[in-house]
C-alpha cells in the first residue's frame, strides 16, 4: 500500500480550504479575545500598509490576492472605521492612493503581536524544516493555479 497518496477526501478538504477556515477562525477568535476590534480580512489590508503606504487600491487587491469589489468594502470599513483614508495621487488626481491614519500606524504593534501570537499557537511543534516544506508546497500550488 502505497501511504503517500492522499486520500480523495483529504485531497479535497486540503484544496477547498477547511485549514484555511479553521486558521481564520482561530485568528478571528484571538481578535476578538484580545480587543483587537478587526477582522482578518482586514488585517491583512492594513498588514500591506504597514509594509508600504500610500499605494493604490489595486496594488492592495493584487498583494492580498483579492477582487476589486471586495477590497473597495474592506477599505471602505477601514476608513470609516479610521485606520485610513484615501488621497487623490499627485501625478494623476483620478487615483486613491491609500494611507494610514494616526490610528492605522498607533494599532500596528499590538494587533501584529496578537497575530504572531496566534501564528505561533497554529504553528507549534513544526520544525524549521517543515515550515519550509509547506511554504514550497504552497509556492507550487500558486505556480500552478497562476498558469
Amino acid at each position: 500500500m502505497n501511504t503517500n497518496l492522499i486520500s480523495v477526501e483529504n485531497r479535497y478538504n486540503l484544496l477547498t480550504g477547511r485549514l484555511f477556515m479553521y486558521i481564520n477562525r482561530y485568528i478571528a477568535q484571538k481578535f476578538k479575545s484580545s480587543s483587537v476590534a478587526l477582522t482578518r480580512e482586514q488585517w491583512t489590508i492594513l498588514v500591506q500598509l504597514w509594509k508600504q503606504d500610500g499605494v493604490s487600491q489595486q496594488v492592495i487587491a493584487d498583494e492580498t490576492g483579492r477582487d476589486k469589489p471586495s477590497t473597495t468594502r474592506l477599505l471602505d470599513n477601514l476608513e470609516r472605521d479610521g485606520y485610513l483614508e484615501r488621497k487623490p495621487a499627485a501625478e494623476d488626481r483620478r487615483l486613491n492612493l491609500i494611507f494610514l491614519t494616526k490610528k492605522g500606524k498607533v494599532v500596528e504593534q499590538g494587533v501584529m503581536e496578537v497575530a504572531n501570537q496566534a501564528l505561533d499557537d497554529i504553528t507549534a511543534g513544526l520544525t524549521a524544516a517543515e515550515m519550509e516544506t509547506v511554504k514550497k508546497v504552497f509556492e507550487k500550488i500558486y505556480k500552478n493555479i497562476s498558469k
